[in-house]
């Protein structure tokens, strides 16, 4: 298994070196807690994120039908 850590975006200065240093004090369970709970998040953001492009796609068809609307 190899010992990668992804550093959460909320928290840009935390350099790779420090987050695997803080992570090999954990024990495996802990280890594995952690993995699972960043990759949650990093879903989690992603689906925000998809969901956010939706709405922009969506508002901006709003407007154009209103423009379409005001221009007959």
């Amino acid at each position: 298994m190899t010992n990668s850590v992804i550093s959460r975006p909320s928290d840009p200065l935390q350099t790779e070196e420090v987050a695997h240093s803080s992570a090999s004090s954990l024990t495996v369970d802990e280890h594995q807690l952690s993995r699972i709970l960043k990759s949650y998040q990093a879903v989690q953001q992603v689906k925000y994120l998809h969901l956010q492009a939706e709405i922009d796609v969506l508002w901006q068809h709003l407007q154009t039908l209103k423009q379409q609307k005001q221009d007959k």
